[in-house]
């Protein structure tokens, strides 16, 4: 349940199948609605540019590169993001090093818990 936030439009990046549920059930589980999971770069970018969103869970490498460049259009909108990776944090564009980071591997709590954060956020930031 939203827990009395509204219900937003979460766009989920995710190439990794599994993951890309995980994600999809934890966010339907919040009562919020999936937009995506979608897998390839081209197909994010298109989504984050046009669709209307409330905040974003971006895994940084998907199929054809890296999403940097959808994380840079998400931000230029003030929509919060939560990047995923099991990156280093300082492996990322200093750009992005303030943005909300999970590490993975992550458990469903931490998953859960950072996709509140997130929308909490989202809602903060629309208002």
């Amino acid at each position: 349940m939203t827990g009395g936030l509204a219900r937003l439009r979460v766009l989920v990046v995710e190439d990794e199948p599994l993951i890309g549920m995980d994600i999809e059930d934890a966010v339907a589980g919040l009562g919020h609605e999936v937009v995506g999971p979608i897998a390839e770069l081209d197909e994010a970018l298109n989504v984050a540019t046009i669709a209307t969103l409330g905040c974003a869970i971006l895994d940084i490498n998907i199929i054809g590169g890296h999403s940097y460049p959808v994380v840079d259009i998400l931000l230029k909108r003030g929509l919060p993001v939560l990047l995923l990776s099991s990156y280093r944090a300082e492996t990322l564009p200093v750009r992005l090093h303030q943005e909300s980071r999970l590490p993975k591997p992550f458990t469903s709590t931490q998953l859960v818990e950072e996709i509140r954060d997130l929308c909490a956020r989202a809602v903060d930031s629309s208002r």
